[in-house]
C-alpha cells in the first residue's frame, strides 16, 4: 500500500493526545449532554420576542401550510414536533424540541470532527466545551432557529474534515450546506462554499479523496438549491423568499458590536482557541489540523455581520470552528494555566449559584429583605409559586456538584468538565427555582388568563395588538378567538384609545417587566356584562 494512503489512513497526530473515552465515561457524557439539551424545555411560555415571531411562523405553516420562509428547515421540525407530540405537550412545548435537536446534532458532530481532525478524545473535549459556551445557555433552550445553523456549520465542518480521507463525506457536505440554505439561506450557503474552497489551499488537504468529495456535494447542492429555487417559485414565494435575503444583507451590522458581542458569546472557547493558534503559531505554514476551523472561524465571522434572527446570536456562526480550536487548545495548555483556568471556572459557578439562592430566598421567604423589596418592585404581582419538591431538586443538584467538583479527575479535561458541568447547574437552578418569577414577569399567559376570565361562556374577543403579543394572545385565546364572518362584542387593544366609541372599560394590566404596554377589554354596547 503506498505510504501516502497509509498516513491519510492513520488517526490524526498531536503532539499532546488525549485519552480515548472510556465507554463508562462517554456514557456519563451522553446523560449529562441529555440533561442539558432537554430540561426545561416543556411547561412554560415563550419568553422573548424571538421565540414569538418563530412560534407564529411554525404555526402559521401548520394552520394554512404555507413555506416558511424566516427560517424553513427549523419551522417544518418545529411544526412536526408539535404535531406529533399535541396529546403530550402543548403546542409551543412540542415546537421547542426542535430546537434540543439541533443542539444534540450539533454537539454530535462537532465531536465528531474534533476527533476526526485531531485523534481520540477530543470529540469529547469539543461536546464539553460546547456545552459550557456562555452565549448557547438560553438559545439552545429556546424557540430560534439559530439551533438549526448551529448544526449546519457542525455537520458542514465534519463533512470537510472527513473529506479530506474519504470521498463519501460528500453527503455530509452537502448536507450542512442544505441546513445552512434553509436556515438563514443564500449568506450561509455562500460561507459553506468559500470555507470548502479556501480548504483546496490548505497544505496537505486538497487530497483526491477531497476532490471527489467536493465534486459530488458541489453537484448534490446545486440540484436542491435549484429545486428549492423552483418550489418557491410555483408558490409564488420566490419574490418574498429573496427579499428576506437582501434584507438580512442590509441590515449587516458593524465589526464593534460584533466583536463586543463575541467576548462573552463564545466564551471559554475564543481564549483557548486563541492559545491553540499561539501554541502552532511557528507550525501553521505547515500542513496543521488547525487549518480547516482557522478558515472557517475566519470566514465565519465575516458572515456574522449579515442579520440574523437575535441581536447577540449573530456570532453563532463562528461558535463550532471557534470550539475546534480550543479543543486543541485543551490539550496543550500548561499544568499552572490549566488549573487556573479549571480554579476560574469553580469560583465563577459557586457565585452564580450563590448568588440565585440568595435570590430565590428573597422572592420566596422574604429575606435579605433588601433584595426581597427589589424585587417586589420589579414583579409586584408574583406570588410564592416554587413548589417543595423543586426546592429540593435544585439543592440537590446543587450539593451534587458542590461534592462532585473536587473528585474530577486531574486530567487535562478538567477545566472543559467543570465549564460544562457550570453551566448545567446554572441552566437547572434558572428554571428549576426562577420559572414562575420569569413567567409572571415576561409571559402573556398571565393577561390571555385575566381576559378570558373575563369573557361570558361562548364569547369571542377580537385582538388589536402587536406581532409577538398578537400571536401569543391567539394562541392562548384560541377558543376565544371569532370565526370567519363571525362579529363579537368584545375587543382587547394593546394602546391607549378606545375600541369604538362607546365601548366600555371592563378590563386593563400588563406585563410586570413591559409596563409600557398596556392591554385594555373593552365591551361593545349591547353586550351583558359577565
Amino acid at each position: 500500500m503506498p505510504a501516502a494512503t497509509v498516513r491519510l489512513m492513520e488517526a490524526p497526530r498531536h503532539d499532546h493526545p488525549l485519552h480515548a473515552t472510556t465507554p463508562a465515561k462517554l456514557a456519563w457524557l451522553v446523560a449529562l449532554v441529555l440533561l442539558w439539551a432537554l430540561y426545561g424545555m416543556t411547561g412554560r411560555d415563550a419568553w422573548q420576542r424571538d421565540e414569538v415571531a418563530t412560534l407564529g411562523e411554525t404555526l402559521g405553516w401548520l394552520e394554512t401550510g404555507r413555506t416558511p420562509l424566516a427560517a424553513p428547515l427549523y419551522s417544518w421540525l418545529a411544526g412536526l414536533g408539535a404535531w406529533l407530540l399535541q396529546g403530550v405537550y402543548p403546542w409551543q412545548d412540542g415546537a421547542r424540541f426542535a430546537s434540543s435537536l439541533f443542539t444534540l446534532a450539533a454537539m454530535l458532530f462537532t465531536a465528531l470532527a474534533a476527533r476526526r481532525l485531531y485523534g481520540p478524545g477530543f470529540g469529547s473535549v469539543a461536546a464539553l466545551l460546547l456545552m459550557g459556551t456562555f452565549g448557547l445557555l438560553l438559545r439552545a433552550h429556546a424557540l430560534l432557529p439559530e439551533t438549526a445553523l448551529l448544526a449546519g456549520y457542525a455537520l458542514l465542518l465534519h463533512g470537510l474534515a472527513t473529506g479530506r480521507d474519504s470521498a463519501g463525506a460528500a453527503w455530509a457536505i452537502a448536507a450542512g450546506g442544505l441546513m445552512l440554505l434553509l436556515t438563514r439561506g443564500l449568506p450561509d450557503l455562500a460561507a459553506a462554499v468559500l470555507i470548502a474552497a479556501l480548504a483546496l489551499l490548505l497544505p496537505g488537504h486538497a487530497t483526491r479523496a477531497y476532490r471527489r468529495a467536493l465534486a459530488m456535494s458541489g453537484v448534490l447542492l446545486a440540484l436542491a438549491l435549484a429545486a428549492w429555487l423552483a418550489h418557491l417559485n410555483a408558490g409564488g414565494l420566490l419574490a418574498d423568499w429573496w427579499s428576506i435575503q437582501t434584507g438580512r444583507l442590509a441590515d449587516a451590522k458593524g465589526p464593534g458590536g460584533l466583536f463586543s458581542t463575541l467576548v462573552w458569546f463564545a466564551w471559554p472557547a475564543w481564549p483557548l482557541a486563541l492559545w491553540a493558534l499561539w501554541h502552532e503559531h511557528r507550525r501553521l505554514g505547515r500542513d496543521n489540523p488547525l487549518h480547516l476551523p482557522l478558515v472557517a472561524a475566519l470566514v465565519a465571522l465575516l458572515v456574522s455581520h449579515v442579520g440574523g434572527y437575535t441581536r447577540d446570536g449573530l456570532v453563532m456562526p463562528a461558535v463550532v470552528p471557534l470550539i475546534l480550536m480550543a479543543a486543541y487548545g485543551v490539550a496543550t495548555l500548561k499544568r499552572g494555566a490549566a488549573q487556573a483556568f479549571y480554579w476560574f471556572g469553580v469560583t465563577s459557578f459557586a457565585f452564580f449559584a450563590l448568588a440565585f439562592w440568595i435570590y430565590f430566598a428573597a422572592l420566596e421567604w422574604g429575606w435579605p429583605t433588601a433584595v426581597a423589596r427589589h424585587l417586589t418592585r420589579l414583579t409586584p404581582g408574583y406570588t410564592h409559586a416554587v413548589p417543595s419538591a423543586a426546592v429540593l431538586l435544585a439543592a440537590g443538584v446543587s450539593l451534587l456538584w458542590a461534592v462532585a467538583v473536587p473528585l474530577f479527575p486531574r486530567a487535562q479535561v478538567r477545566p472543559a468538565l467543570v465549564w460544562a458541568t457550570g453551566m448545567t447547574l446554572t441552566w437547572l437552578l434558572l428554571v428549576t427555582l426562577f420559572r414562575p418569577w420569569i413567567e409572571t414577569s415576561y409571559a402573556w399567559r398571565p393577561i390571555a388568563q385575566a381576559v378570558d376570565a373575563r369573557l361570558p361562556a361562548g364569547a369571542c374577543v377580537e385582538i388589536e395588538a402587536d406581532g409577538p403579543a398578537r400571536v401569543m394572545l391567539h394562541y392562548h385565546l384560541a377558543g376565544s378567538l371569532p370565526r370567519p364572518g363571525q362579529t363579537c362584542a368584545w375587543r382587547l387593544v394593546l394602546g391607549r384609545a378606545e375600541a369604538a366609541p362607546g365601548a366600555t372599560p371592563v378590563w386593563q394590566g400588563v406585563r410586570p417587566r413591559d409596563r409600557q404596554q398596556v392591554y385594555r377589554l373593552y365591551r361593545l354596547d349591547g353586550d351583558e356584562h359577565p
